[in-house]
């Protein structure tokens, strides 16, 4: 699936989104049927939602053997995982986590998203899905089947580590301002438990839908659903002039070698002329060289 930059995770609009209600819980317990009904009902205003938002931040913080401040260099996936149990504790009362089975949620951070913040990973089987697609039935008796779903729930540390660096603007994400790099994890991290909860709770999550959007907001006061972090794309414009289709040189082995940028993640893709490269559909033949943005110069001629 490809992915848009400045989204957390694009995800196809599931046909005809149930209502709030009508929830195919994947339990009968109680504890489920409430959250189901917090979140349809929950109405926190403004003030209380950043009351516990900045409670959270002050405790990740604290607690953290990684961070060594708001503006963190080091992250670890405990941090995440912490992070997440603290937004059960404000949010839910401790129950969300435990209800959907804490061995069945993992928290991964990821070097290699480079345009998208946040992404939720179910896994049912020997499968894995970024797309919902099973639905859990109650056998007759109303005794639920086996529910085989895992789910991880993943950040990028490339954007997280972009923002408040050497690209000096603001950052806002899922349209709130942010002042620091952990308020920015939180906001991710607030989306994607969004996502958990209607992939469990729902068994379809899109965040174009009008559920995810007001849930989102009334829980987490959330005004839009992308994020604005600084890609590698950006930074290469704005610290480097070097954009895709940029002629550039850089030394390999000890020559300076020229070529064109044909892409850009953690590091830019070089295509540089070669008869025993591989064939293009300009009908040139190009060896690729993965070059970080640091190590490119734009020639003297262009």
């Amino acid at each position: 699936m490809n992915y848009s930059p400045n989204k957390f995770s694009q995800q196809p609009t599931p046909a005809g989104i149930a209502p709030l209600g009508a929830a195919t819980v994947t339990t009968g317990s109680d504890t489920a049927m409430a959250i189901v009904d917090h979140l349809r009902r929950s109405h926190l205003s403004l003030a209380e939602i950043r009351q516990r938002q900045r409670r959270i931040h002050s405790e990740v913080l604290q607690l953290s053997r990684s961070m060594n401040s708001a503006n963190f260099t080091r992250l670890d996936h405990d941090d995440l995982r912490r992070m997440a149990m603290l937004y059960d504790r404000e949010f839910f009362g401790s129950r969300l986590l435990p209800t959907i089975g804490r061995e069945r949620v993992k928290f991964g951070l990821s070097s290699r998203m480079t345009r998208v913040a946040g992404k939720l990973v179910t896994r049912h089987g020997g499968g894995r899905s970024r797309t919902p697609g099973l639905r859990v039935e109650d056998r007759p008796g109303g005794q639920p089947f086996s529910d085989p779903r895992r789910f991880e729930l993943v950040l990028s540390t490339t954007l997280l580590f972009q923002a408040f660096a050497d690209v000096d603007r603001p950052i806002s994400v899922t349209g709130l301002r942010c002042v620091d790099r952990l308020e920015a994890m939180q906001r991710v991290c607030e989306h994607e438990l969004v996502h958990l909860m209607e992939i469990y709770f729902w068994h379809d999550s899109s965040c174009n839908g009008s559920r995810f959007q007001d849930i989102a907001t009334r829980l987490f006061g959330h005004t839009e659903h992308r994020h604005d972090l600084i890609t590698q794309s950006e930074r290469a414009a704005r610290n480097f002039d070097i954009r895709v289709g940029s002629a550039v040189e850089f030394w390999h082995e000890g020559k300076r070698i020229s070529g064109w940028v044909n892409r850009i993640t953690r590091r830019a893709t070089v295509l540089v002329e070669d008869d025993r490269g591989e064939r293009f559909s300009d009908g040139r033949t190009y060896r690729r060289y993965y070059v970080p943005l640091e190590k490119l110069r734009r020639p003297p001629s262009t």
